[in-house]
C-alpha cells in the first residue's frame, strides 16, 4: 500500500511538473510570436499557385495563394513589382525603417536578394489531402503592417508565410487583388484559371454591377452609400433591416452631448467627475488602458477629452461618463444612464429613425439581472444609421470632424502624454475620410460608418458609407473603401 501511495504521488507530481512546463512553453511561444510588424488578425492555410501575369506585352511568373478557397487570391508584392517593372504602373517595394513596407511609384523595382521573384518549386496539385507542406498547403498569418505609399502611411492586411514556429516570414508579403488596386491604382483581371492581366490603360475602378452579380455585399447586415447634403443614394443593400450596431451607437451619444452644449448645459471644458459606475466599466474587460491606467473615482476630466476618447479609440467608459454628465446637467441624480437611454430613444423617434432601439450609451452587449440572462444590443438599420450620420454632418460638420478627422488627439485631463488614437484612420488613410465611427461585437460583427468630403459642381458635399455586419476587420475596411472608391468615381 505504501508503495502504491508513493507511486501515485510520484505520478501526480510528474503530471503537475509537465503541466507547468507546458504552460511556460506556451507562454514563451506566444511571446516569441509577438512581432513588431503589426497585430496578427487570423491564421489561415493557402494553396500555392504560380500565376502568369501579363503586363506591358510581357508575361511574368508571380507567386500567389488561394487562401482557403479558389480565387480568394493574394499575390507576392515583390513579384508583382518585378512583373510591372518598366511599365506605366512600375513601383519599387522594400522593407522600411519608420514603417514596415515602403512603396514608391516613381521608381522601378530593385530586388534586394537573389532569392526574390523565384516561383514556387512545388504548387498545390489537387484536392486537399492533408497538411503536408510538399502538397503546397502553407500556413499563413495575416498582419496589419504599416505601409508607406509615396510617403503616405496607410494600413492594409497582408499575409505572410508562417515559419515552423508560427511566426511570420516577413521577407515577402502576399496582398489581395483588391488591396493592390487600392494601393497602386492597379486593375488586375483573371484571364484564365492561373492567368492574370494588368490593365495599364486604366486605373483601379469599382464596377458595382459586377460586384452585385458576385454578391459582394450580400453577406452584410446592411450597407448604404449616400450623399448627406442631397440625400442621393448611390448604393444600398438590405438597408432597412434592423440589426445590431455596436459602438456606432456612440454617434447618438455624441449628438446628445452636442445638443446639451448647444443648450448651455455643458461646454468642452466642463469638468466631469469619474463615478463608481464609470470606473467599474473602465476596469472591466471592456475598458481601455488610457482610462483604466489614468482614472480613479472622483477624478475630473474634460468633456473635450471624453469625446475624443469616445470617438477615436471608442472608449465605452467615456461614453458612460458623458451620458451621466448630460443627465446631471438636466438635474437628474440617480439612474443616470437609464434616463440617458430614454433620451436616446426619444431623439431617435424625433429624427424618424423607426428601427432604432437603444439600451445603453456605448453599444456594449446588455445583460438582464436574472438567473437566465438575456443578451441584447443597440439596434438600427443601415439606412437609419445613415440618416443619423447625415444629420450630424449637415448640422454639426465642423464640431464633429474636429474630433473624428484626427488620427490622434492628446488628452491632458487624463494624464501626461495620454493620446486617443483613431481605430479607423490608418486603415482608410488612402481616402480623405472625415470620420465617423467603427464598432464591433460578436453579434453585430464588424461595423463602420465612414464620411468623406467630395467636390460636386464646385461645392463641397459629404458622402457617407455605412457597412454593418462585416465578417472581419479586413472585409469591413475593404468593403468601405470599395464604396468610397465608387463615390469618388461617381462625382469625378
Amino acid at each position: 500500500m505504501a508503495a502504491k501511495k508513493i507511486s501515485r504521488k510520484l505520478i501526480i507530481t510528474v503530471l503537475i511538473v509537465l503541466l507547468v512546463l507546458g504552460l511556460i512553453g506556451g507562454l514563451l511561444i506566444m511571446r516569441r510570436r509577438r512581432n513588431p510588424l503589426g497585430s496578427s488578425i487570423v491564421g489561415d492555410f493557402g494553396e500555392r499557385v504560380n500565376f502568369t501575369l501579363s503586363a506591358g506585352g510581357k508575361k511574368t511568373t508571380v507567386k500567389g495563394y488561394y487562401v482557403l478557397s479558389e480565387y480568394n487570391t493574394y499575390l507576392s508584392i515583390r513579384d508583382v513589382a518585378g512583373a510591372l517593372s518598366g511599365t506605366e504602373k512600375h513601383f519599387n517595394v522594400q522593407r522600411g525603417k519608420d514603417v514596415q513596407w515602403e512603396i514608391s511609384t516613381s521608381r522601378n523595382y530593385v530586388p534586394t536578394t537573389k532569392k526574390e521573384n523565384t516561383p514556387f518549386a512545388v504548387e498545390f496539385p489537387g484536392e486537399y489531402s492533408g497538411t503536408n507542406d510538399a502538397q503546397g498547403r502553407d500556413g499563413l498569418v495575416m498582419y496589419a503592417p504599416s505601409v508607406s505609399v509615396d510617403g503616405d502611411t496607410q494600413a492594409y492586411r497582408f499575409y505572410y508565410k508562417a515559419d515552423t514556429d508560427g511566426s511570420p516570414v516577413a521577407s515577402d508579403a502576399f496582398v489581395s487583388l483588391m488591396d493592390l488596386g487600392f494601393m497602386l491604382d492597379l486593375s488586375l483581371e483573371y484571364t484564365g484559371e492561373k492567368e492574370l492581366k494588368a490593365d495599364l490603360d486604366r486605373g483601379f475602378s469599382v464596377d458595382l454591377e459586377r460586384l452585385e452579380a458576385a454578391e459582394y455585399f450580400r453577406d452584410l447586415d446592411g450597407a448604404v452609400l449616400a450623399n448627406a447634403a442631397t440625400g442621393e443614394v448611390l448604393y444600398a443593400w438590405d438597408a432597412v433591416h434592423q440589426t445590431e450596431i455596436a459602438s456606432t451607437s456612440k454617434l447618438m451619444t455624441w449628438l446628445l452631448v452636442q445638443e446639451a452644449m448647444n443648450d448651455g448645459r455643458l461646454t468642452l471644458d466642463s469638468a466631469v467627475k469619474i463615478s463608481e459606475n464609470v470606473m467599474r466599466l473602465a476596469t472591466s474587460a471592456y475598458g481601455l488602458d488610457i482610462c483604466r491606467q489614468n482614472w480613479r473615482v472622483g477624478k475630473e476630466v474634460t468633456v473635450r477629452d471624453l469625446i475624443a476618447a469616445m470617438l477615436l479609440p471608442s472608449s465605452n467608459e467615456a461614453a458612460l461618463a458623458l451620458a451621466e454628465a448630460v443627465m446631471m446637467s438636466y438635474g437628474f441624480t440617480e439612474d443616470l444612464e437609464k434616463h440617458f437611454v430614454r433620451k436616446m430613444n426619444d431623439r431617435a423617434y424625433e429624427l424618424k429613425l423607426s428601427s432604432a432601439m437603444f439600451y445603453n450609451a456605448s453599444g456594449l452587449p446588455q445583460y438582464e439581472a436574472d438567473q437566465i440572462t438575456a443578451k441584447r444590443g443597440n439596434k438600427m438599420s443601415a439606412n437609419d444609421l445613415y440618416i443619423l450620420s447625415a444629420y450630424i454632418m449637415n448640422w454639426y460638420h465642423d464640431e464633429f470632424t474636429a474630433f473624428s478627422s484626427k488620427r490622434s488627439i492628446a488628452l491632458p485631463s487624463f494624464g501626461e502624454n495620454v493620446q486617443a488614437v483613431s481605430s479607423y484612420f490608418d486603415a482608410l488613410a488612402n481616402f480623405p475620410v472625415t470620420g465617423m465611427k467603427s464598432g464591433t461585437t460578436d453579434r453585430a460583427g464588424c461595423c463602420l460608418v465612414a464620411s468623406m468630403d467630395v467636390r460636386v459642381n464646385g461645392e463641397i458635399q459629404t458622402v457617407i458609407a455605412v457597412v454593418l455586419g462585416a465578417e472581419n476587420q479586413k472585409l469591413r475596411y475593404e468593403q468601405t473603401m470599395t464604396l468610397l472608391s465608387y463615390a469618388r468615381q461617381y462625382y469625378r
